[in-house]
């Protein structure tokens, strides 16, 4: 330990060997002399540098702690002191994370109290409550995370005497039976109860971690914190059912064209069943508006309409048959996108046969235009851009597309994704590829690249080409062309191949939708 005064300048080095301090002895009232490495006499200048520092060594330890972790855990632990003046703790030099962004607060109390919630006689303080406990002054705040805290230690409420732990993260010694129990994975707040310090008894055990509650002095405050806790696992089931509810409420959008096709009944009923499962406090946010999703395909293909009308009209029901019924309805859902993905695979053997009877017109060409998902679910978050049309066309001419033959039988296909372009070319089945035509492509998706990039005020990044024609391989001394293309991001495939590809992708895509529930009898028969 090397320690500098703050009113002399005095310096003094020592060490403390913690095996020699413990002894051997039970029970010891010996002074033990400390080894004093280094001592400085009193020096002004040097008490601007006042302070102690604390050096320990030979720590051991199964696994080396976390940095992020560890800071985490310091954050929590030492909230209360960062608060004092001239306090500050860092980990590997860098201060401690914020504590109210660091565990995401969903609710923060006392401040996200209603008027009708506040208890008596409670004031706010800098986010804080004041209060009275037998005429003792405590300071609280307890907040509830958006997510279960993952390391169990920090789950709780920490009581502080001054700017000292008294009391390490715990829930007031209650157990089992509480309404919205699942809440206390959510709880980190903290307590100032500096009246500990002044009592005639130490309230705090030996090991400086928890205090005696045992003593009469403690119980009122445990008391008031069972009290105070039961309270706010209560009020936080609550907001948090609202919560859920809200957000589908948020979300109608989403489903609004699906709900306004339901009669107005039927429409009550989808949305009271969304209601309830809104109360099921494991729910994640994502898996509310997943499953919320589920109910309402299960309700429209006329699956499970029987157990969805009970869960709308019983208030309570067990977790368990709820869950069970959203695991079906899990199973529903994967089974209509399942019937979707059979649907396209089968119009795409149909566009696959057209293809190979030289039969794909027009029409059939601007079919796959506006569906371009049928072609692989990676385009299924694509759109058509059609805003990009002048330059589309100005590109074309500038690269001689419309002035050849060949070309003018080919259906363009701008898509969108975010900041990113796919320029797709569907070429006449047949007609065979050869140095010209690539040429022309590859003088199309250039001279289109550099058109975008000379409007800044367009969002895209990659501009990326597509060829789609037959007889890709049959013209001799192409292949180097074709390689260098690809190079530049401008690819080419065969129709046939083009066809392989997507019907293999859809088809994976329904093995995944089918591995979800293997067992499932409905799926199986896809």
């Amino acid at each position: 330990m090397d320690t500098i005064s703050e009113e002399t300048g005095e310096r003094t080095t020592f060490q403390l060997d913690l095996a020699e301090l413990r002894g051997t002895d039970y029970i010891s009232t010996e002074k033990k002399e400390i080894k004093v490495v280094e001592q400085e006499a009193a020096d002004q200048d040097r008490k601007e540098k006042h302070g102690t520092k604390v050096i320990l060594r030979k720590l051991t330890f199964q696994r080396t702690p976390n940095e992020i972790k560890f800071s985490e855990s310091m954050a929590r632990r030492f909230l209360i002191n960062q608060m004092a003046d001239e306090f500050e703790v860092k980990v590997n030099n860098q201060p401690l994370p914020e504590d109210n962004a660091l565990i995401g607060v969903e609710f923060d109390f006392p401040t996200d109290y209603t008027d009708e919630q506040m208890p008596n006689g409670i004031t706010i303080e800098d986010g804080f409550g004041c209060e009275s406990i037998c005429g003792d002054k405590i300071k609280w705040r307890i907040r509830f995370t958006k997510t279960p805290i993952d390391t169990e230690e920090l789950r709780g409420v920490s009581v502080f005497c001054g700017i000292k732990v008294a009391q390490t993260p715990f829930f007031f010694n209650l157990y089992g039976g509480l309404d919205g129990q699942h809440g206390q994975q959510y709880i980190s707040g903290q307590i100032k109860a500096d009246y500990l310090d002044h009592l005639m008894t130490d309230t705090i055990t030996t090991e400086r971690q928890r205090i005696n509650w045992e003593l009469a002095e403690c119980q009122p405050l445990e008391q008031w914190g069972q009290d105070r806790m039961k309270s706010l696992l209560t009020i936080w089931k609550r907001k948090r059912a609202e919560k859920k509810v809200q957000l589908i409420t948020n979300k109608i959008g989403e489903f609004a064209s699906r709900l306004d096709c339901l009669p107005s009944t039927e429409r009550k009923t989808v949305k009271k069943a969304i209601g309830n499962l809104a109360r099921i406090e494991t729910l994640s946010d994502r898996q509310f508006s997943d499953l919320s999703n589920a109910v309402l395909t299960a309700w429209e293909t006329g699956r499970l309409r029987q157990l969805i009308q009970e869960v709308s009209e019983v208030g309570n029901m067990e977790e368990g048959v709820l869950l069970s019924l959203l695991a079906e309805a899990q199973v529903l859902n994967a089974l209509h996108v399942a019937e979707a993905v059979k649907s396209k695979l089968e119009i795409i053997k149909g566009l696959q046969k057209r293809i190979r009877e030289r039969e794909l017109e027009n029409a059939v060409r601007d079919y796959i235009a506006d569906n371009p998902w049928l072609l692989s679910p990676n385009w299924d978050t694509f759109r058509v851009e059609k805003s990009l049309n002048t330059l589309v066309r100005e590109a074309c001419n500038e690269a001689g597309l419309n002035a050849s033959e060949d070309w003018k039988g080919r259906v363009d296909l701008v898509l969108s994704s975010g900041n990113q372009l796919l320029v797709v070319e569907f070429m006449r089945p047949g007609l065979t590829v050869d140095r010209d035509h690539l040429h022309r492509y590859g003088d199309y998706i250039d001279i289109l690249r550099s058109k975008i990039t000379g409007n800044t005020g367009l969002q895209y990044e990659t501009v990326s080409g597509l060829l789609v024609a037959d007889k890709l391989s049959q013209k001799t001394g192409i292949m180097e062309t074709l390689k260098r293309l690809a190079d530049h991001d401008m690819n080419a495939l065969e129709w046939e191949v083009l066809f392989e590809v997507a019907l293999s992708q859809w088809s994976e895509f329904l093995d995944v939708l089918i591995e979800r529930a293997p067992d499932d009898q409905r799926l199986a028969e896809l």
